[in-house]
């Protein structure tokens, strides 16, 4: 897990300080060495060592010192937070002379060992135990195509200077970050957004729709682009590739990789065995590491699935010392979990550590996490898994595992019953839809009107109205939700792809690496997503029960409170009292320096009213206002005062 950046120059008008500022602005996402490549037509490439580059890197391999003003063509940068191979031969950028290529690589490749093997087989020899090396002797076998082969999540830039051709990767569901833009004298390629906005190239402008649509729906992620007009992600499943003897620049960008569900044509108790089989091999790879492995446990049934497989597979594996766990906790037990949490403790031998995020520590901390973060976020809940991580970091655990993804896939939402309704209305299932309103009334003591009545507008052509947003001036944005599902399955999909997923793996990503502190995510297996997102859906959510098909796959591993447990908290905070109760005065003064920041975007009375509407109960609690109050210390903090912690 690193930091990467690649900067491609137009008449060779990029230089070796552009490198060198892009690389040690992330120094975060890899703490344990540096280094530098650099490469122009008709030469070999040159590696270079950098002030932070690991005296044991340096000695072994000789490097010499960057220049600022080294000219280049191509150039690569590379922050290293050592998992696999901690030795000098995983040193990146990592030069592969036989093949002609150079790599850049963020990520892990969970299946290299088999990988490796099979190219062992076929006559490669290998100087390190990384999976970075894989990659490049993978590209010289198979060339683009190797990537079908990966599991992992991942994001590189690989050159190939024989063909003169550069591809920059992403792995299929967009776990790792890779952000491009294209400036006046050259291409940057970024694991994160601050490291473009080092380049005398770019010049900061506001994306004030991608703004609009955040304020009024908390969207974010669900597009390629950024809140910084011209800096763009390549899509997950998607690659960049330039050729460079074009002018200008020019690149194309290709998918590679598309997500077909595989349907399941078997029983339940078969497809619960499935699961359950894909699920600890998901996990199984995800423990290969070199460092100290530990897991997120908020006691919900995603986190404690993982937990209790990862402590079977490690006393299979002869490890009888109890993995080590972190937990967010709170003195309210409204937002406290901290009771299902011990249960799987007690069952695993776990070693717990706890963590109790406070609004002091919020506000404290406000402004290096919304560095961090490098745009606005959608609620105080990532402030908790920020704490989670940082506890990870001073407890030396250098590996996190995590059940994040398990929702988007097993409808753990309760958004999802419209979409339910809706496509059993439209197949004509009556008794099933009856049996779901029967459920939904035993459980909520009410039948489901608004449901019923939703799916019926919908199957019937209607749309669903969407609620108004006039504190903002101008025109009503447009919802991400303005074309409706019209099933279960639509809506798991559009979860995975469009919202909250993307959003939730930036968070992630973002919030584990500020620590030096790499996540992997075993529901974000490609084969479990092709198998989960095929599956019949009254596997996954039936008789008002959601995830069913892993409650069923995880009985009799799981503690049998987390089996049976029904309310769905996540990362949370107790964000509603903050605002009423200790930091009415902070929240009032931080919606003003918005207003005041962009007189032209809200109707400032509105707003106003529309916080004081919320102070006193007039309306229900939800995540506006802190949206509208962190646009603009985002905005003041980050952007115009050029905060750097």
């Amino acid at each position: 897990m690193c930091g990467i950046l690649s900067i491609v120059g137009l008449h060779n008008k990029a230089v070796g300080s552009d490198l060198i500022k892009a690389a040690h602005i992330i120094r975060h996402r890899g703490p344990d060495d540096e280094g530098y490549l650099t490469w122009s037509p008709s030469e070999e490439p040159s590696v270079w060592a950098g002030d932070d580059t690991a005296p044991s890197t340096r000695a072994h391999l000789k490097y010499s010192d960057l220049s600022p003003s080294q000219p280049f063509r191509v150039g690569m940068g590379h922050r290293r937070l050592s998992i696999l191979d901690l030795s000098p031969a995983g040193h990146q950028p990592m030069l592969h002379r036989p093949g002609g290529l150079a790599l850049s690589f963020n990520g892990e490749i969970y299946n290299y060992l088999e990988i490796k093997a099979q190219l062992e087989g076929l006559g490669h020899t290998f100087r390190s135990t990384s999976d970075t090396e894989v990659i490049l002797h993978a590209w010289q076998e198979w060339g683009p195509k190797c990537i079908n082969e990966f599991n992992g999540m991942f994001a590189f830039v690989l050159l190939d200077y024989r063909r003169n051709e550069l591809y920059a990767v992403r792995d299929r569901f967009g776990v790792k970050p890779l952000f491009y833009y294209k400036g006046a004298n050259a291409l940057y390629l970024a694991s994160e957004i601050k490291q473009i906005r080092t380049s005398p190239d770019h010049s900061f402008s506001l994306n004030e729709g991608l703004v609009r649509q955040f304020l009024a729906t908390g969207a974010a992620e669900h597009t390629t682009a950024t809140m910084h007009n011209g800096i763009m992600h390549l899509p997950g499943g998607h690659y960049l590739r330039m050729d460079l003897n074009a002018s200008g620049n020019a690149f194309e960008i290709v998918r590679w990789y598309t997500l077909q569900p595989k349907k399941w044509q078997g029983s339940y108790d078969d497809a619960a065995e499935h699961l359950k089989a894909l699920l600890t091999d998901a996990v199984r790879l995800r423990l290969r590491s070199d460092v100290k492995v530990g897991s997120a446990l908020s006691g919900g049934l995603d986190s404690s699935s993982i937990v209790c497989i990862m402590a079977q597979l490690l006393e299979a594996g002869g490890d009888h010392s109890g993995q080590e766990t972190v937990t967010a906790c709170f003195e309210n037990a409204r937002f406290d979990e901290w009771k299902f949490a011990q249960e799987v403790i007690k069952q695993t031998n776990a070693r717990p550590h706890r963590v109790f995020p406070s609004f002091a520590d919020l506000q404290r901390d406000m402004d290096r996490f919304l560095w961090h973060q490098d745009e606005p976020v959608g609620s105080t809940s990532i402030y908790s898994q920020w704490s989670v991580f940082r506890t990870s970091h001073e407890a030396g655990l250098k590996v996190m595992i995590d059940g994040q993804g398990a929702d988007e896939q097993l409808a753990g939402y309760g958004g999802n019953d419209i979409a339910l309704y809706t496509g059993l209305l439209r197949k004509l299932r009556l008794l099933a839809l009856m049996d779901e309103a029967r459920a939904y009334k035993k459980e909520k003591g009410a039948w489901p009107v608004g449901f019923l009545m939703g799916a019926a507008r919908l199957v019937m052509g209607r749309s669903v109205a969407m609620p108004t947003v006039n504190w903002l001036n101008g025109s009503e944005p447009a919802s991400i939700h303005a074309q409706p599902a019209h099933s279960l399955q639509d809506n798991l999909l559009r979860q995975v792809y469009g919202e909250p997923l993307p959003a939730l793996l930036r968070y992630e990503d973002r919030n584990s690496m500020a620590w030096s502190v790499e996540s992997r995510t075993p529901f974000m297996d490609y084969r479990l997503l092709e198998f989960t997102l095929g599956l019949p859906e009254e596997y996954v959510y039936r008789q008002g029960e959601r995830k069913t098909i892993l409650r069923r796959a995880m009985r009799g591993i799981l503690p049998q409170a987390i089996e049976q447990r029904k309310d769905k908290m996540g990362f949370v905070t107790p964000e509603e009292i903050w605002l009423k109760e200790e930091g009415k005065e902070w929240f009032r003064n931080g919606i003003h320096a918005t207003l005041d920041l962009f007189p032209a975007l809200f109707d400032r009375q509105k707003t106003l009213q529309l916080f004081d509407d919320v102070l006193t109960g007039r309306r229900p609690f939800d995540f506006t206002i802190w949206r509208i109050l962190v646009l603009g210390r985002w905005y003041d903090n980050v952007v115009n005062r050029n905060y750097h912690p």
